[in-house]
């Protein structure tokens, strides 16, 4: 049996730290209650937008209501257990992990949380002052075009897709830097948040044929990704991968696009580029060596796509890690 749970109850006051329209702040909270442990970071750039960063353990199967008196938009990376919410009208969305999403919410929204007990819950979200993002998105043909998981006179709520790699790289560093008492690093900081709003909007995928996925389906997309990046230098084709992962090529190649927010061969050649500037930045390898170990022939192939991914060449992150290295 489910505890129902008033927002009032728990997070009424913490909720209220993390919307967009407050000024700059910056703050780490740990709350231990008979309903359960819940960590939060926040960071309010005090520019319309508002990172936060929560995990939550409940020691009961809870519903957790809540009533929203203000007007925002949101961006979420759901990184930890599948959870569910439910709007007043009794539709249920699944946020599955490693989903990404976005939404409205409009005064008056009225939801309720599902969290079972002894599962860790974990994301991070991103709130904008509701003109800001309505601004942000009015160019965006994507985002416009984006059909709403539902909406209702209260929320929307859109799936864009799945985490990909680069944006789980800038997750891991943003929440690393996020409580840093350091100037400089608070802009970094920043500036790592641009970076994810703007990668996140500029790979939304227009969800027109959505299939479904069964939990087999999502472990064998799970096993090929891991059989595909095992094998970086010499990659299956297509029809091998389907073979070994046990799925079916058209649920191979959807699944990854909708679970992965790219092709296989896209993911592939994100984790080869990730692969190769973390060589050529801790280690005394040159560019041919990182471009070979990572499965490419080609140098000047190599240093073309890297610079179209990273905005940056090889050789200048070589120059940045002060050792400089020409060829094999």
């Amino acid at each position: 049996m489910s505890r129902i749970v008033s927002s009032k109850e728990f997070w009424e006051d913490i909720k209220y730290k993390c919307l967009p329209n407050r000024n700059r702040d910056k703050n780490s909270l740990t709350f231990d209650t008979n309903l359960g442990k819940l960590n939060l970071s926040y960071f309010n750039t005090g520019l319309g937008f508002t990172y936060s960063f929560y995990t939550a353990y409940y020691y009961d199967d809870i519903i957790l209501e809540a009533l929203n008196s203000e007007e925002f938009s949101f961006m979420g990376f759901n990184i930890g257990e599948v959870s569910y919410m439910k709007d007043k009208k009794g539709r249920t969305i699944d946020i599955n992990t490693n989903l990404c999403y976005t939404g409205e919410y409009l005064n008056g929204s009225d939801t309720k949380g599902l969290y079972h007990k002894n599962r860790l819950y974990s994301s991070h979200y991103i709130t904008f002052e509701d003109n800001l993002f309505k601004e942000i998105k009015k160019n965006n043909e994507k985002l416009l075009k984006t059909k709403p998981l539902f909406e209702s006179d209260f929320i929307k709520f859109c799936f864009n897709n799945y985490i990909n790699e680069y944006q789980q790289t800038l997750l891991k560093e943003i929440s690393q830097i996020s409580m840093v008492e350091d100037r400089l690093k608070e802009l970094y900081l920043e500036s790592k948040l641009y970076d994810l709003i703007y990668t996140t909007l500029n790979t939304v995928e227009i969800q027109n044929e959505q299939i479904f996925l069964t939990n087999q389906d999502i472990e064998s997309l799970n096993k090929a990704k891991k059989i595909l990046f095992d094998n970086i230098m010499n990659p299956p084709s297509l029809k091998e991968l389907a073979h070994k992962a046990a799925i079916n090529e058209f649920k191979l190649k959807k699944g990854f696009k909708q679970l992965f927010g790219n092709t296989v061969y896209g993911l592939l050649q994100e984790h080869r580029l990730m692969e190769a500037k973390k060589l050529l930045e801790s280690s005394d390898i040159n560019i041919g060596e990182a471009s070979f170990l990572v499965g490419y022939k080609s140098i000047s192939h190599f240093s073309k796509i890297f610079k179209d991914y990273f905005g940056i060449t090889p050789m200048q992150i070589k120059k940045e890690s002060r050792t400089i290295y020409y060829g094999r």
